[in-house]
């Protein structure tokens, strides 16, 4: 997919960036564990950036926004692996979504999306913590995933409206 570099798709990417950073930030639920992840609904709105964008700018607005939300949430030690985890999800999401936007491919984006999101964090909290906090995280990873996926399958026909109106 070929994507233009104009004002319109930097401004996209910006105000995707911002929301996933509001969405994430604002609405958070802190783990009781000594990794000090926290569930968020953050997700749904990579997958709509995801729609809007495609694979490179999605996972430009989902890395940015949610490591901005580590960062001021004062969890610095997330920072660099949620860029990496988030942009991923958005990058992935935004290639399924390249080939076919319908509401199938959509639910099937978001739910790769969230196993990268789930899978991602195992990795990271089994490597950095170890084994027995990685797998008690990943049933509240899969909480935050599901969410993620029901938020963005809900606001799916409205995303799709706005981005018939887009030029």
């Amino acid at each position: 997919m070929r994507h233009n570099f104009g004002i319109q798709t930097i401004t996209t990417t910006a105000l995707m960036a911002a929301i996933i950073f509001v969405v994430t930030y604002l609405i958070r639920i802190p783990l009781p564990f000594a990794s000090g992840g926290y569930l968020n609904i953050g997700d749904a709105p990579i997958y709509l950036g995801a729609y809007l964008l495609g694979g490179p700018f999605g996972a430009l607005a989902a890395a940015l926004g949610s490591a901005l939300s580590d960062l001021t949430a004062g969890y610095v030690f997330y920072v660099l692996p949620t860029a990496i985890i988030k942009g991923a999800m958005g990058l992935v999401a935004g290639m399924i979504l390249a080939h076919n936007k319908s509401l199938p491919w959509f639910v099937l984006a978001a739910v790769i999306g969230g196993a990268i999101m789930t899978f991602g964090y195992a990795v990271f909290e089994a490597t950095f913590f170890n084994i027995n906090q990685a797998l008690a995280a990943i049933p509240f990873n899969a909480i935050q995933w599901v969410g993620g996926v029901v938020v963005a399958t809900v606001l799916y026909p409205a995303v799709k409206a706005i981005s018939r109106a887009l030029p």
